[in-house]
């Protein structure tokens, strides 16, 4: 049996790869609210 590839992903604070189910998703609406995403799929762009 082959094994499956593991996501791997970049913590932006400590800038180390790990696998994308022990990080965790932190976003920001353009109103300024911050947020848990737990399903790492929501996408928010800020224009600054």
């Amino acid at each position: 049996m082959k094994k499956r590839k593991v996501p791997l992903r970049k913590c932006v604070v400590t800038n180390e790869m790990k696998p994308k189910q022990e990080l965790i998703r932190i976003v920001r609406s353009p109103e300024g609210e911050v947020s848990v995403d737990p399903t790492g799929k929501k996408m928010v762009v800020v224009l600054i």
